[in-house]
């Protein structure tokens, strides 16, 4: 392989394992880079989960250097796709409206481009131009699961928790199916915005209307907007009933929630479940005496 093509992957295998230092490090001693190896260290800086914004920042300058570089390799759509990536994780409307204008410029109609098109959409909706993205989602000629996701995310988050839920039904009749991370972001829009009476209706629909069996995610954010919303006992109830193991999260987030109500017998209760959690957790299994080794 060549020297070009074996650094651009160590720069991908770096930001993969989240050492996006060391994918930089290679990325700066390169004395040749293509567009793939700019798009590496692009996408690499915006997949990072701890440092998000200063990694995101870092996405954008990149760019910015990227444009300004003499070799003149350009910006393809899976650049533009992470920069718009980076422009939402940061809230950034004015970087993300010139990234917009320089689409339409140089890369393609974004209405064409389902990947751009749905970054856009994501980008305007959390930078709280649920409007504009709206307008976008309808020029779209083709539509992925994502982009209906990152649509009805944004009008749940804004308060428009009806208008979410009416998409499930357009999405039905578009033939585009939901899957469990459409559900994910759905249910968390609702809680940030406060939508107890959508997110039920949401969580409801999750099994008896498209046959998908709620996660422990999902059940998460189920407790977290109920717990928000001060129904702590219909929360504990959910908890006690799901099929699945709860975990300790679950648990903090109930506990939580009863800090913030004031809610002393339910903190009890819960925080009686929470000790015995702790307790299997740290307990081992006993050895050659019977005795208990913690």
């Amino acid at each position: 392989m060549s020297n070009l093509l074996v650094k651009t992957t160590l720069i991908h295998f770096y930001a993969n394992n989240k050492d996006v230092l060391s994918a930089r490090r290679v990325f700066d001693e390169m004395t040749e880079r293509s567009s793939a190896t700019w798009n590496a260290m692009i996408r690499g800086y915006t997949s990072q989960k701890e440092r998000a914004k200063k990694c995101c920042r870092e996405a954008l300058v990149l760019f910015r250097d990227m444009l300004d570089d003499v070799s003149g390799q350009n910006p393809t759509d899976t650049t533009m796709v992470c920069v718009l990536s980076a422009c939402s994780q940061l809230g950034e409307l004015y970087s993300g409206a010139c990234v917009h204008g320089f689409i339409e410029k140089t890369i393609c109609r974004p209405e064409d481009d389902v990947f751009i098109g749905t970054g856009l959409v994501d980008m305007y909706a959390k930078c709280g131009y649920i409007d504009t993205a709206l307008c976008i989602f309808r020029l779209m000629g083709v539509k992925n699961v994502l982009t209906w996701t990152a649509m009805g995310a944004g009008l749940a988050v804004h308060g428009r928790g009806k208008e979410a839920l009416e998409l499930l039904d357009a999405m039905e009749d578009f033939g585009i199916k939901p899957n469990p991370v459409t559900f994910t972001s759905l249910f968390s829009a609702c809680c940030h915005a406060g939508l107890v009476e959508e997110g039920l209706h949401l969580f409801h629909y999750t099994r008896s209307r498209f046959g998908i069996e709620p996660q422990i995610q999902h059940y998460g954010c189920l407790v977290d907007l109920l717990g928000r919303a001060g129904y702590l006992n219909e929360a504990y109830n959910i908890i006690i009933e799901m099929p699945i193991k709860p975990d300790a999260i679950l648990w903090r987030s109930l506990l939580s929630a009863c800090n913030v109500h004031g809610d002393l017998a339910m903190a009890e209760k819960v925080g009686k479940v929470k000790i015995m959690l702790l307790y299997r957790m740290f307990m081992l299994l006993p050895e050659g005496g019977g005795k208990w080794r913690w």
